[in-house]
């Protein structure tokens, strides 16, 4: 999958907010993330910022926000399952440089 089919799909799931279901590259499980937009970070890396919900992660099994390395993602399934955007999403949060698209 490349960045833009996986940009394409996630844009179109944050604007239904559907939840999807991705797999990363050199990592055993699928997560379970609400795609909150795409953005270059202040360390020049594209990440689809995300909140996780289910899946493999390194922080102890809990949920949380994500920023994952977009040209990591190597399956993506957008997932028949709404979420609510959270009211402590911060856009405008320093580590962000260049937003693609949030919601």
């Amino acid at each position: 999958m490349n960045i833009e089919e996986a940009t394409q799909l996630f844009w179109q799931a944050s604007e239904e907010k559907l939840a999807c279901r991705i797999l990363l590259e050199g990592e055993p499980l699928t997560r379970t993330v609400c795609p909150y937009g795409i953005t270059r970070t202040s360390k020049n890396q594209i990440v689809l910022v995300c909140w996780q919900t289910f899946g493999f992660t390194k922080a102890g099994g809990k949920e949380g926000y994500r920023n994952l390395q977009l040209d990591r993602i190597i399956e993506l399934e957008v997932l028949d399952v709404h979420f609510e955007k959270r009211s402590d999403f911060n856009p405008l949060d320093g580590q962000y440089k260049e937003w693609v698209y949030y919601i």
